[in-house]
């Protein structure tokens, strides 16, 4: 059973005409009606009676063509929907972003993607990168944008920009210090984190296994969920923690918060835009990460 044949059967039902279904169709009489005998074969019941007032339907052919008629809607109807999606019109495009990303980077190109595609809906889910990898792998999102990378054969991973990760602490709570601090002074001063399966945290455990610094032997007193509530932590004087430079920009700027150099441990993270291996991105998709390329690569 295929489409065209239902196409032409609905036709011929509306027109109670074998040529005139044809004509409606664009298609010959005599291909009109190789259609419909194929689908009585198929069905092992007659469809129409043909007399002298033309094409009638038979009762089978009446129960047959209630149904037929909404399988053409619907298939009409996934056309259409398929047509919108190509030309990115009333699509909502789901994309994972880890802190940064989500805060700093995405807002970054946000207007210009409205402005290039008005009839794409953009729905932004944050977490840590751990988190948005898994939904990413469980298709609940298209795209990631993550600050580190993690081993996951299911998904693939393009570098898109770099940041720097600073040690950072009020000027109040920093007074004496001299602007640095040694490895083991490190490991006595309040320190503030973020939770495992942070980006952040792991090029801080990454950048700390090449010293004697033991990550066990930090003083950490509080693990926070974001770079903005360890930024205001850190404003209340709260401790000492590494934080990307793009979150504090303004506040170093203006001495709010003062970084500390900590000798032999320098942190930079590479942003990564990840998706899932083997997988054909959508329009909208494709576009959005072709714009973070061009923005952040």
């Amino acid at each position: 059973m295929t489409l065209k044949q239902l196409e032409v059967f609905v036709a011929i039902a509306e027109t109670g005409s074998f040529s005139k279904g044809a004509e409606k169709t664009e298609i010959t009489q005599s291909t009109a009606s190789q259609h419909i005998l194929g689908l009585e074969k198929e069905l092992g019941v007659r469809l129409f009676d043909r007399g002298r007032e033309g094409a009638l339907l038979t009762e089978a052919g009446k129960l047959f063509f209630s149904r037929a008629g909404k399988i053409i809607s619907d298939c009409a109807g996934s056309r259409t929907v398929i047509r919108r999606f190509l030309g990115m019109e009333d699509v909502t495009l789901r994309v994972g972003a880890s802190d940064v990303s989500g805060a700093l980077m995405i807002p970054a190109v946000l207007k210009t993607f409205q402005n290039n595609h008005p009839k794409v809906r953009l729905e932004v889910i944050q977490g840590n990168s751990r988190s948005v990898l898994r939904q990413l792998a469980d298709e609940e999102i298209e795209l990631g944008f993550v600050g580190g990378r993690f081993e996951d054969e299911r998904i693939t991973f393009e570098q898109m920009g770099e940041d720097s990760l600073v040690c950072a602490v009020s000027p109040d709570l920093s007074a004496g210090r001299k602007g640095s601090l040694s490895q083991a002074q490190l490991c006595k001063v309040p320190m503030i984190s973020r939770e495992d399966g942070s980006g952040t945290q792991k090029a801080v455990y990454d950048a700390i296994a090449g010293t004697w610094i033991n990550k066990d032997s930090l003083s950490i007193v509080a693990r926070l969920g974001s770079s903005d509530a360890i930024r205001r932590a850190l404003l209340n004087g709260a401790g000492y923690a590494f934080i990307s430079t793009r979150a504090i920009s303004e506040e170093l700027a203006n001495g709010q918060l003062t970084s500390i150099r900590i000798p032999g441990v320098q942190i930079t993270r590479k942003f990564y835009a990840a998706r899932r291996e083997g997988r054909e991105l959508s329009p909208a998709a494709a576009s959005f990460l072709g714009l973070m390329f061009s923005q952040w690569r």
